[in-house]
């Protein structure tokens, strides 16, 4: 059984045709899902550089498409109070029935100064993986109770009504710390993995069926892909610098590289083109990579 393949969608861009546009070509072609990032700036190009804001777009999107899943990778938990970030979810997901995917993550250093400039707290090392638990939790009790009552360090919610009241979107943890393998495999409908080696990404969903013990939970990989027709041109777009963790080729370099992952347990598989999807590229990654994948 092939594994799911989805991308994710071009929004570090102040250009919403573009976006839609993708999304849309990605329905089109069958691939399964579009994700958008959850980030105020790019981590690379600087403050200035434009982004489309996740959630107004992931609204956006569950309005343009028909079929296709939508989803969050990651939907940071500090961001937003976490009964809001529920209600926000059940409102896409009642726009959008059965094809929403929320991811959800704490962040990392590396998202400290986003925080800071809105002026959105900030937590430290145990305390930002107690703070992912809480929202979690909290999301939970939204997504399928008639009320919330919620209460530790970061939240204390008293008999708050739930509403909208769709079918409960799928609930996803993303991050490679211990604890957060723990609160993906108690806690969550599926976790995903960011880059990594096939042998780290099975490892870590090794921990997490071990810890879910009789718990189904989707193990999901994503990360970064330089595909072209043409092995060599795949190449020429690195510039001479090494691939790192990015799956660099023609399709059925790619496809390999993939279906890495997918032994390794990954049932659905994220791609992000380093330099954005192009109309030819992302063909080929759903008429030639895709079915490549087929066990």
């Amino acid at each position: 059984m092939r594994p799911k393949l989805g991308i994710t969608l071009p929004q570090f861009t102040d250009d919403r045709e573009q976006l839609v546009d993708i999304a849309r070509r990605a329905e089109q072609l069958g691939l399964d899902s579009v994700w958008v990032f959850d980030h105020l700036w790019p981590l690379t190009g600087g403050k200035e550089r434009p982004v489309l804001e996740c959630w107004t777009t992931l609204a956006y999107l569950a309005a343009a498409t028909e079929k296709i899943t939508v989803g969050t990778l990651v939907t940071r938990s500090s961001l937003r109070h976490p009964a809001l970030l529920a209600k926000m979810a059940a409102t896409v997901a009642s726009i959008a029935p059965g094809r929403v995917t929320i991811t959800v993550g704490s962040g990392d250093e590396l998202s400290r100064p986003e925080n800071e400039a809105f002026g959105i707290p900030y937590w430290d090392a145990d305390d930002r993986i107690d703070q992912l638990r809480s929202t979690v939790e909290t999301m939970i009790s939204f997504l399928h109770q008639d009320e919330v009552n919620h209460r530790d360090d970061f939240v204390d919610i008293q008999a708050l009504p739930t509403s909208p009241r769709p079918e409960p979107p799928q609930l996803w943890v993303g991050g490679r710390a211990g604890d957060t393998l723990e609160i993906a495999a108690s806690l969550a409908d599926g976790w995903n993995g960011w880059s990594g080696s096939p042998e780290r990404f099975a490892q870590d969903a090794s921990s997490v069926v071990g810890m879910a013990a009789e718990r189904d939970v989707l193990l999901s990989w994503g990360g970064v892909v330089v595909l072209e027709a043409d092995e060599a041109d795949a190449r020429e777009r690195l510039k001479g610098k090494p691939p790192g963790d990015r799956i660099v080729g023609g399709p059925a370099t790619v496809s390999a590289g993939l279906r890495a992952y997918a032994e390794a347990g990954a049932g659905h598989l994220i791609c992000t083109e380093a330099a954005g999807w192009r109309a030819d590229n992302l063909a080929l990654l759903a008429e030639q990579v895709g079915p490549r994948l087929e066990a």
